[in-house]
């Protein structure tokens, strides 16, 4: 077999130091042939150089690593910036995030998978701090469903409607996500999606493109502190308020241009009223304690939803009984 040449493109913004050596050398403890395999950091105006990271990591000898810097303008950008500067002869394409590491053969058997005839592969992973796979713990995907790749069962076909799947169940997370680039080169990670979503509206783009996803049951990655972004935010902390406006984007849209299946569709109008409630009950709990409300957010938020908003009684209804649960 052939062995394609694989880039490897990392967004990087650290305010603490050593962080992104660990993620290099997990790459070069992958063993690919270092004559087939390059790194690309992209240093989104982070705090702590990139470069100076690089040079203090020393990964093992010979993985190549290039470090390309941008003014600041969010993880998606800067993924992007690393597509727009691929080698020539480049024909496969994986992610990792700068805090995250790969564990056992991710790339080796991304690489076997894809030259089967796929476009798409993802792998199960460990959250951070956890010891339990994500397909364990979160049920979200049973592998025997979907049918086994070249008699291996750790190797599976995913078969479904994965629009469903990204907006009602997500089993894809970026950092193992490999991809071939020839037949997926063209999708790109979207703008104004800086606090969630953008990585859901790529996997769309993808489908888009045509993806036929094969996923590994191992786990291939070990995340850090990055991969709990989305769902860190609790109530009243300073980036929920725009967690949840970037999240109501990444739904209508998936709603307005990609959702197919009726059950698909009423998931996600259902989620947007759950996010309209949210945002009040947010505001609601930052009043109650004397914290600050960002009305701009709030403005925007329900400038861009009242669209889509369902009546007013019953989203009067739902505010009122959560916040009775509450008491």
């Amino acid at each position: 077999m052939v062995t394609p040449k694989i880039a490897v493109i990392i967004p990087f913004f650290q305010r603490q130091t050593g962080i992104l050596g660990r993620a290099l050398q997990s790459i070069a403890d992958q063993h690919y042939p270092n004559s087939s395999l390059y790194v690309i950091v992209v240093d989104d105006g982070s705090p702590i150089s990139a470069e100076s990271e690089v040079m203090a990591s020393m990964p093992s000898a010979g993985l190549r690593v290039t470090v390309i810097r941008q003014a600041n303008a969010g993880p998606n950008e800067a993924r992007n910036t690393g597509l727009k500067n691929l080698e020539p002869g480049t024909s496969v394409v994986a992610y990792l995030d700068s805090d995250d590491e790969w564990v056992g053969d991710h790339l080796a058997r991304a690489a076997k998978a894809l030259a089967l005839g796929y476009t798409a592969y993802f792998a199960n992973l460990y959250h951070l701090g956890d010891d339990i796979d994500e397909f364990t713990k979160a049920k979200r995907v049973h592998p025997p469903d979907h049918p086994m790749v070249d008699g291996d069962p750790t190797l599976r076909a995913y078969q479904g409607d994965m629009v469903h799947q990204i907006a009602t169940a997500n089993i894809i997370f970026m950092p193992s996500l490999v991809i071939d680039s020839a037949a997926l080169g063209e999708a790109r990670f979207p703008l104004a999606h800086r606090h969630g979503g953008g990585d859901y509206l790529y996997w769309m783009h993808l489908i888009q493109h045509g993806a036929k996803f094969v996923f590994s049951t191992l786990p291939e990655v070990r995340c850090g502190r990055g991969i709990n972004m989305w769902y860190g935010s609790g109530w009243g902390t300073d980036g929920l308020a725009m967690r949840l406006v970037d999240e109501a984007r990444f739904r209508r849209k998936v709603l307005m241009q990609h959702a197919s299946a009726p059950a698909t569709k009423d998931n996600l109008r259902n989620r947007l009223v759950e996010l309209q409630v949210g945002m009040i009950l947010d505001s609601l709990h930052r009043i109650r304690r004397g914290k600050k409300v960002n009305w701009k957010v709030m403005r925007l938020f329900f400038s861009e939803n009242i669209p889509n908003m369902p009546m007013l009684a019953k989203l009067t209804s739902l505010v009122f009984s959560r916040l009775g649960s509450k008491k």
